[in-house]
């Protein structure tokens, strides 16, 4: 079934994309083949938060650079997105670390396949799940980044005499509109992620204040609001970026 639906894929986006489809089909395979990498890595004892930020720098070069071409929206949204990274992964290691939102959840550890799980790993699991969130950050980092440096530089190349602060205004006009929608389809992936676990606090009766004060809501929150943030860090830093570099070509 895996096979049949990467060819109707692929066919999908070669009628559609063409050249661009194929180029973003080979992409996917790439990072899959990235994330199949870091899993065999810290399984063969890499540490987690190392391996975690090589693969995230590779896959940013790869889905910018690779799929986008090496021009100066992407050179400046590779800039935005390592940088919206760098804040995030230092916020999301402090809530990590205080929160102990690693390993599973009580919820998921009183099921029947959890009392067959070895308790002795020899892994962090702390620094396993601050690499899944640094990992998740890149999707949405880098649509965010991207439409909007390409949105300012759009509006520049028709309106060159411009000045730097109108184009940040435009940037976060553009942003603004980008945003509801990212920040909404964050939203509903967190919550198709998470239905099977909220089926099962409903089955087991859970108490609401049970649920407020549970890993297993913590856990949810983290990744859902440390994306969100993201997507909102890169719009502004985008637009400023973007606005300063090409008025500083023109100078």
């Amino acid at each position: 079934m895996v096979k049949i639906l990467a060819i109707i894929l692929l066919a999908l986006m070669l009628v559609i994309g063409r050249d661009r489809g194929l180029q973003s089909f080979l992409t996917i395979l790439m990072n899959m083949a990235i994330l199949a990498g870091v899993l065999f890595a810290i399984t063969l004892g890499f540490h987690p938060l190392v391996t975690g930020i090589v693969a995230g720098i590779l896959l940013t070069v790869l889905i910018l650079f690779y799929q986008n071409g090496n021009n100066l929206k992407t050179r400046v949204a590779f800039g935005v997105i390592l940088t919206v990274q760098i804040i995030l992964f230092l916020i999301g290691m402090v809530l990590c670390f205080t929160g102990h939102a690693g390993g599973y959840s009580e919820v998921k550890i009183n099921l029947d396949d959890g009392l067959f799980l070895d308790g002795n790993v020899s892994l962090s699991m702390l620094q396993v799940e601050i690499t899944v969130i640094l990992l998740s950050l890149l999707g949405a980092i880098k649509d965010a980044a991207v439409a909007v440096t390409s949105a300012v530089y759009e509006v520049h190349r028709n309106n060159p005499e411009l000045l730097p602060a109108e184009l940040f205004a435009s940037g976060m006009k553009i942003g603004r509109e980008i945003l509801a929608t990212t920040i909404n389809t964050l939203f509903f992936a967190c919550v198709g992620e998470s239905l099977l676990l909220f089926n099962i606090i409903c089955y087991w009766g859970y108490s609401f204040a049970y649920i407020l004060n549970s890993k297993a809501l913590y856990q949810v929150l983290l990744y859902s609001g440390i994306a969100g943030l993201g997507c909102i860090a890169a719009i502004p830093l985008s637009a400023f970026a973007m606005a300063k570099v090409l008025k500083r070509q023109d100078r």
